[in-house]
């Protein structure tokens, strides 16, 4: 369903994306993972043309995504980015549906999915939706910015970092709808996360990135079993801590 070719992105000396070359299936939730800066966030970009290449190229679905306009391309994939913020001037009602207008959908229609949205984010629609993003905390404003992602019911999905600003409950319910929904609608998803635990409890596949390349992609029972070098080793090593300490208290309060 993507398919990336030999993309390389520069930043005047900073080489932020080095012949990378990736492929997602239909249906698949690839996570994209590693420390600051080693280029996650420009690959997931270069998809739907937030960024331009300086070399190789992207298909969705078969498609070079060169061979249209790019806000064309960008209304057919759902997309939550960090740095991409809601429409200060909308509710957040027009916001999430946003999308659907521009592709013609019918008043009715968007009113209704906006709702449906809404309360899948855990947004009570009567309370939130006339909104100003001003009024919203930030993770008020990321779950927002998930349900415009979905609201024009793409079959591609490209998320960085969709749910960092929640809180731990709210955040663990969310990955659990997150998952259902994908597997029930068949979405394709590219998800960028710092979170290696997130990663191995939600990827089909994991790639992981280091100085703007891939240096191992996997299921995450490859990686935990086989990983290939010491940085990515240490970014397993974290959850591993975690739940070790987890079961030891477990084990200290039975």
């Amino acid at each position: 369903m993507i398919l990336l070719q030999r993309l390389s992105k520069r930043y005047g000396a900073t080489l932020a994306v080095d012949d990378v070359s990736l492929e997602v299936a239909r249906g698949e939730c690839l996570f994209l993972v590693g420390a600051s800066g080693c280029g996650k966030t420009t690959t997931l970009k270069l998809v739907n043309r937030l960024v331009e290449p300086d070399a190789g190229a992207v298909f969705v679905d078969g498609r070079d995504v060169r061979k249209g306009a790019p806000h064309e391309l960008r209304r057919r994939i759902g997309y939550a980015f960090q740095q991409v913020g809601l429409f200060p001037h909308l509710s957040v009602a027009e916001n999430v549906g946003i999308t659907p207008a521009l592709l013609g959908v019918e008043l009715a229609k968007i009113a209704a999915r906006v709702d449906a949205l809404l309360g899948l984010v855990e947004l009570e629609p009567a309370r939130f939706r006339e909104r100003r993003p001003a009024d919203l905390s930030g993770g008020q404003a990321q779950r927002v910015g998930l349900a415009r992602a979905l609201a024009a019911e793409p079959r591609v999905l490209l998320l960085d970092e969709p749910f960092g600003a929640l809180d731990p409950l709210t955040r663990d319910r969310l990955q659990q709808s997150f998952a259902k929904i994908r597997r029930e609608l068949g979405l394709t998803v590219m998800f960028v996360s710092h979170d290696m635990s997130e990663a191995l409890l939600l990827a089909d596949r994991i790639a992981v990135f280091d100085a703007g390349r891939v240096v191992q992609i996997g299921a995450p029972g490859e990686l935990l079993a086989a990983p290939a070098d010491a940085r990515v080793a240490e970014l397993l090593a974290t959850p591993r801590r975690q739940s070790e300490r987890v079961e030891k208290l477990l084990e200290g309060s039975a």
